[in-house]
């Protein structure tokens, strides 16, 4: 039976009088991908930094690995993070970014040497490794954002809307990775709007409206769910369309 690696309970945040996330719980289980899904303005991004201790919460708790979270820094050598903006040093190089990640959380230089590699080849990136970020294209820039990620040992990935800017090929290729990395046994918090994708290779989904979770489970689950609906071989938009018109 697999663990829950993430779990938040009532997490709330307001700006000034205003409810960003009402009271939102959910968990992310090892080995599963779990999509985070909902309109622009939903609080996707709010609480993805949330975890990750970038805001201050105003309500809740967040348990990782069973462990309540008192101070963010705690999860820090176990989650990595995909960014929704790019977040880089501009005097330093594509390839002096990895060096940096690389002996920031003390990954070993022959494991270095091999991701770097890898990555570096599996995401085109090669003829960029001495240029300066805002030399790079806005896809250049995401995959670049990617490689940083990938770079570092983690147990958990939170990736906020990490497809946008990707070309087709490099879209199809970070999902493979995704699910590469679930094979390994690690955990994927992915943000997207590309439902059609996401129903490709998430297990599971959490819809977020106006700061409330209104519906979460597998495909299957929340299909079965719209008891109205005839029809029940629905595509994971028209089940998302579905529950944020009912």
């Amino acid at each position: 039976m697999k663990k829950n690696i993430l779990e938040v309970n009532n997490l709330t945040k307001k700006y000034n009088s205003k409810k960003v996330l009402n009271e939102i719980s959910f968990k992310v289980k090892s080995g599963e991908i779990v999509g985070l899904i909902g309109p622009n303005g939903a609080g996707k991004t709010t609480t993805m930094q949330s975890i990750l201790g970038l805001i201050e919460k105003n309500q809740g708790e967040i348990y990782y690995n069973g462990q309540i979270l008192k101070k963010q820094k705690e999860i820090v050598p176990h989650i990595s993070y995909i960014p929704e903006q790019p977040i880089y040093y501009e005097d330093l190089t594509l390839e002096e970014h990895l060096q940096f990640v690389a002996m920031l959380f003390k990954l070993p230089k022959n494991e270095y040497q091999k991701r770097k590699e890898f990555l570096i080849e599996y995401l085109n990136l090669e003829e960029h490794l001495k240029k300066f970020p805002d030399k790079l294209s806005k896809g250049t820039k995401q995959k670049f954002m990617i490689s940083c990620a990938f770079i570092r040992d983690f147990d958990l990935l939170i990736a906020d809307e990490p497809f946008f800017g990707l070309d087709p090929g490099s879209i199809k290729k970070l999902k493979d990775l995704f699910l590469k990395y679930k094979d390994k046994g690690k955990s994927i918090f992915v943000s997207t709007h590309l439902l059609d994708l996401a129903q490709t290779f998430c297990d599971k989904y959490i819809f977020l409206n106006q700061g409330e979770i209104i519906a979460s489970g597998s495909q299957q689950e929340m299909n079965e769910r719209i008891d109205f609906v005839q029809d029940k071989d629905l595509s994971l938009e028209e089940i998302f369309l579905k529950f944020i018109e009912g």
